[in-house]
């Protein structure tokens, strides 16, 4: 690993900075001296302002030195160890026992305040350690308490709640969610309008187009190059932190292109197509087909027009390779291929599953989390193998998607309680020697899996899904609108697995347009080909020498429907047959 810092914060690297490993944890040990970690990430500007300052300060780098072992880790990179040691914001300045325990932590520490709790914490383990890990002992005990897993049933009362949630939060003034700072919420947004596609409530439709016509309107939104900054700190939207992530591009640009499907006059297609643009501008990779990660805040180019802009250095773009990113990006050019008609998207996707599958793999194939041009690295964490399972899910890839998704078993899968944890077991210090199983990960997992049920006519794939959607039954309430993902996940679960299957090479392009033209979250489609898919269609009992639709549920299935005609009746009988089950 090259520890990445603020290209002024050259004094920020006279601080023995240690990889995240159990090296550093044991000379802690050794040393009997607590723990610095800085979490940062490459385009975090007040990462780069501590950079610059409080670590840039001599005496700060001295006491460090001294007293402490320093460790660095990048959020991008690491999200196992962010996840367990954030402080609400990046960077996260936490002070830790030699054995990774928590004993106090904020964000930004300025250069007299950090001068001050550097020299505190170290006195304070000196004198206090006993007490410290008796704390720490007690805080442990009630974690695990907590942790514990109270399954239940899934029920349209989950949705309900967590739409009430979610609309308790909506701002009717500025549309989005909360006051200020204020986030885009991608998640939240697909949930809405998953939502409002299942059952056309006047009120989603409000918060939608409001929240989606403040963002495309306001700062948030780059009017010049495309685009959506990481987030506003006003309630208005109107002045951005200036960050552009390749995460929230890609699900924004899945949301907008979803969107001109469902409000057709509201100009999304123009914000869909000006977010690839940048995309394509600024983060694609030609020669890896692949996006990179972020490109960095800069206030004063983002003020410029289009002239100033050209004769200006452009922020710098942190060409990293992202498993989770990489996917979610892939699977918005999907959505955006069926909404604005342009196949060509749908077959860059294509290849960037297939780069996915070729460049970010270990030595032993498994995959992995980044690719910082040194080799793929991290292997097997539940948020990467869940958004490629989207993906190959959503191409119709089924021979990956299972390959995937058995690994994804085999390696994370919670045995006794249900669901996925974060990491795969392995030895790893502090808080990462306890595994995790989050809320939304596990939401994504288990929606492909349900998807993926529905396209290989398995249910046990859907069993292992509503498995682990049950297993948060007892604690989604905690995550409040947070939860949304996991609602959509169960409201697909609650309604009948259904799917259209299209058989047929050349001549079937003319129905698999009609298909790819239906707007139903929660329909499954797939196009078989006669030579390439023989095991799929022999398993689902269809013949393989007719060209046509099938509309199926589980695994019955429909008689051939060979016009657009004959298969758009036959799911307005599919889903008045679900709507009298509601």
């Amino acid at each position: 690993m090259t520890f990445r810092f603020s290209p002024r914060a050259n004094r920020a690297r006279e601080i023995r900075w240690h990889e995240w490993g159990e090296d550093a944890f044991r000379e802690a040990r050794e040393r009997d001296v607590p723990v610095l970690l800085a979490i940062s990430a490459v385009w975090c500007h007040w990462c780069h302002v501590m950079d610059e300052t409080s670590y840039s300060t001599p005496e700060i780098i001295a006491a460090i030195n001294d007293q402490y072992v320093a460790i660095r880790v990048d959020n991008d990179e690491r999200p196992d160890v962010n996840r367990r040691y954030n402080m609400g914001g990046w960077p996260s300045t936490v002070f830790l026992t030699p054995d990774g325990e928590i004993v106090h932590g904020a964000t930004y520490v300025p250069p007299q305040q950090m001068l001050q709790t550097v020299g505190a914490v170290a006195d304070l383990w000196r004198t206090k350690k006993d007490d410290i890990r008796s704390r720490v002992a007690a805080a442990l005990a009630h974690e695990d308490q907590v942790r514990e897993i109270e399954p239940g049933e899934l029920t349209h009362e989950i949705v309900d709640l967590v739409r009430s949630l979610v609309s308790g939060q909506y701002d009717p003034q500025y549309g989005g969610f909360g006051r200020e700072p204020k986030f885009p919420q991608a998640k939240l947004l697909q949930f809405l309008l998953d939502e409002y596609r299942r059952d056309g409530a006047p009120d989603l439709a409000t918060m939608l187009r409001t929240t989606l016509d403040a963002m495309k309107d306001s700062g948030m939104y780059d009017h010049v190059e495309g685009g959506f900054f990481r987030y506003a700190t006003q309630r208005d939207w109107n002045v951005p932190h200036y960050e552009k992530m390749l995460e929230d591009n890609a699900e924004l640009l899945a949301v907008y292109a979803q969107a001109h499907r469902v409000f057709p006059d509201r100009g999304y297609d123009r914000v869909a197509r000006d977010v690839i643009r940048w995309m394509d501008a600024v983060l694609y990779q030609p020669e890896s087909g692949l996006w990179s990660g972020s490109q960095d805040a800069d206030e004063h180019y983002y003020t410029l027009d289009s002239q100033g802009r050209a004769r200006h250095d452009v922020p710098y773009v942190d060409r990293t390779l992202y498993t989770s990113w990489n996917a979610l990006a892939a699977q918005a050019y999907v959505r955006a291929a069926d909404s604005l008609g342009d196949d060509g998207l749908r077959e860059r996707a294509r290849r960037a599953a297939d780069e996915i599958d070729r460049r970010l793999r270990d030595a032993s194939g498994a995959l992995c989390r980044y690719d910082d041009g040194s080799g793929p690295k991290l292997p097997d964490l539940l948020g990467d193998a869940a958004a490629y399972l989207v993906l190959l899910v959503d191409l119709g890839d089924v021979a990956a998607a299972l390959g995937v998704a058995r690994r994804m078993r085999e390696r994370l899968e919670d045995r006794d309680g249900g669901g996925f944890y974060d990491t795969p077991e392995r030895p790893e210090p502090g808080r990462l020697a306890r595994r995790e199983r989050t809320i939304e990960e596990n939401a994504t997992a288990a929606d492909a899996l349900l998807r993926l049920a529905s396209l290989t006519a398995d249910e046990s794939w859907r069993e292992v899904g509503v498995r682990a959607l049950r297993a948060f039954v007892g604690e989604y309430r905690a995550w409040g609108q947070f939860a949304a993902s996991y609602a959509d996940a169960v409201a697909r679960a609650l309604r009948e697995a259904a799917s259209v299957v299209v058989v047929g090479q050349d001549a079937a392009d003319t129905l698999w347009r009609g298909v790819r033209a239906i707007d139903d979250p929660d329909l499954v489609t797939i196009r078989l080909d006669p030579v390439r898919d023989a095991a799929l269609i022999a398993d689902r009992g269809l013949p393989a020498d007719r060209v046509a639709a099938y509309v199926c549920v589980g695994t019955s299935c429909s008689a051939p429907l060979t016009d657009e005609g004959s298969l758009r009746g036959e799911l307005a009988e599919l889903r008045r047959h679900a709507a009298a089950r509601l």
